[in-house]
Formats: C-alpha cells, sequence, structure tokens
C-alpha cells in the first residue's frame, strides 16, 4: 500500500509539471501556432506596413466657361408701304378717295395748297403738253348727291354730275415717257390707248389740249404715270 501510494504522489506531481497539457483521458491538444506577416524592411529599417492613401474625389461640378452676352439688337421699323395710283381700265371713273369731301378721285384741295400735285388721282383740264409736262387746270368732279350739295353751296345747278373749277391756277405736271394714256374716241366715243409722245391726238372726241380737255392724272411720287380722258356731253 505505501509502495502504490508512492506511485500516485510521483503521477501527480508529473501531472502538476506538464499543466493543461494533461487533460482527461490522457489526451494532449497543442495550441495553434500563430503566423505573422514578417515586417517590411526599407534601406535597412523595419518599417510598418504602407497603407495607400485614396485618391481625391473627383469633381462632378462642370467646367466654368465665360459667357459673354450678346449685343442688344436694334430694330429698325420698315416704312409703310406707299400706295400706287394705277388706272383701272375695267372701269375708267374713279370712285372719291378718302378725304375727297365727296369729289371723285382724290379732290381738288393739294394738302398745304402746294403747287406740285403729291400722290394721288386728280381730275382737271389739260391747258398745254410740251417738255414731258402737262399744264394741269385742277377742278372738282361730284356726281349724285354731293353733285347737289356741291352746286347748291355755288348757288348754281347740277344734273348727273358738277364740276367745280374756281381756281385759275395751272400746275406743270411731268407726265412719264412710258405712262398710260387713254383718249375718248370721237367714233365710237370707247377709250382707246395710246402713248404720251402720241398724245394729243386728232382722233379724240375732246378738243385736247385746251380748257376743254377734261382729264384725270395719276400722280405717283410726283409724276403723272397715267391719264385719262374724260368724256363730257
Amino acid at each position: 500500500m505505501r509502495r502504490t501510494a508512492l506511485l500516485l504522489t510521483a503521477l501527480a506531481l508529473v501531472a502538476a509539471a506538464c499543466g493543461d497539457d494533461v487533460l482527461d483521458g490522457g489526451a494532449t491538444t497543442a495550441a495553434p501556432a500563430t503566423t505573422q506577416a514578417p515586417p517590411t524592411t526599407h534601406g535597412g529599417s523595419t518599417l510598418p506596413p504602407t497603407t495607400e492613401a485614396p485618391p481625391p474625389p473627383s469633381s462632378t461640378l462642370p467646367p466654368t466657361t465665360a459667357t459673354t452676352a450678346a449685343p442688344a439688337t436694334t430694330t429698325t421699323a420698315a416704312p409703310p408701304p406707299s400706295h400706287t395710283y394705277e388706272i383701272d381700265d375695267s372701269d375708267f371713273f374713279p370712285i372719291p378717295e378718302p378725304g375727297s369731301n365727296g369729289a371723285h378721285g382724290s379732290g381738288c384741295v393739294v394738302p398745304g395748297g402746294s403747287m406740285t400735285l403729291t400722290d394721288g388721282i386728280w381730275f382737271g383740264f389739260a391747258t398745254t403738253h410740251a417738255g414731258g409736262e402737262i399744264g394741269f387746270d385742277l377742278a372738282c368732279f361730284f356726281t349724285g348727291q354731293a353733285a347737289i350739295d356741291a352746286a347748291t353751296e355755288d348757288g348754281e345747278e347740277a344734273f348727273d354730275f358738277y364740276i367745280r373749277n374756281n381756281n385759275p391756277t395751272i400746275r406743270q405736271v411731268p407726265l412719264a415717257s412710258d405712262a398710260r394714256v387713254f383718249y375718248v374716241d370721237g367714233a365710237t366715243i370707247n377709250m382707246l390707248e395710246t402713248t404720251p409722245a402720241a398724245w394729243p391726238t386728232a382722233s379724240s372726241y375732246l378738243p385736247c389740249t385746251g380748257q376743254y380737255c377734261s382729264v384725270w392724272l395719276y400722280v405717283n411720287d410726283g409724276v403723272a404715270t397715267g391719264m385719262v380722258e374724260q368724256y363730257l356731253p
């Protein structure tokens, strides 16, 4: 028994010397080995592991572009289109124009009393034709109620028409070389066309030129571009 007790005591001392390596059933479990990365060596010095810094964030804003303001645009209003007075060869008798005070055509009052006929359709008497100009005695031509009213004002009697001519002024009006010219045919009383150079013609019903040569002048830009004889019974 003493020998057995000594043997047990010896085993206990061995177990104490081995510590935790002695487990149940006498099996010994070794602790796993720890592996460390070798330090980084640079020029003989041991440096800690290098950590690469992240790249700076890229800007998401678009590049700034300098903008130059466009110069202000100045708009120049176009002049209103001028009215062109042309002969209507489907009806040679012109209607009253605005401002004519009831007379046919443009009336018989030139704005400002000018010696130059302004643009319009003017009735009167072609007293002369020389040097490319018409000697023109401006008058008023009324029909209908306007004729009755004008004749009453003048102490006269009106029939189908009435002519007022109380101003003896003669105006010199240029006649365009390519003007359209119509005369009253003496044989048929129809309107026939001729040229400015061939007018007046002996074929006309009217005694042109002279104080009874009644005509309409179509004036544009101060020049007669048309002339039509007016039949008077």
